[in-house]
């Protein structure tokens, strides 16, 4: 995980993927916990995982080639 990513975002998605990511939290108890829909919920994890997996090393060597 880019903790450099991690601060750019927003509170809410802080809270969204700290629930979801580092504490296990299911998507329906996240909803509820930030006061949000599943949906939304769903669409921060989904961004996260996107960008986490751009910005990885990896991915980035493959760009740079």
């Amino acid at each position: 995980m880019s903790q450099q990513l991690y601060e750019q975002m927003g509170r809410f998605r802080q809270k969204v993927i700290r629930l979801v990511i580092f504490e296990n939290k299911s998507i329906y108890e996240t909803a509820i916990a930030c006061g949000c829909s599943a949906e939304k919920v769903k669409r921060v994890i989904k961004k996260w995982k996107a960008l986490s997996k751009y910005k990885s090393p990896a991915s980035a060597e493959v760009i740079n080639k």
